[in-house]
């Protein structure tokens, strides 16, 4: 296609945007080292979420009720 008009065209610059495929090191520690497998970029990811830190193994975050015990009242209940 003609360009009719004086205006000079810029044709868009291609980027090279890397979508990276990370190979991350098993966690050891608070931090570990990752390395895409594309273009070898590094950076380090967090092993656990900001803000929340080990409470040990006696923490109750994930004290769930025991459905069992629930359904043996309610026949009970019924009965």
């Amino acid at each position: 296609m003609r360009n009719r008009s004086n205006l000079k065209v810029n044709n868009p610059v291609e980027t090279k945007v890397c979508r990276h495929y990370w190979h991350i090191e098993p966690a050891d520690g608070p931090v570990s080292k990752g390395v895409c497998k594309i273009c070898g970029e590094e950076r380090e990811f967090q092993n656990s979420w900001t803000g929340s830190g080990y409470m040990g193994k006696d923490a109750k975050v994930f004290d769930l009720p025991n459905m069992l015990e629930s359904e043996e009242e309610e026949g009970k209940e019924k009965s």
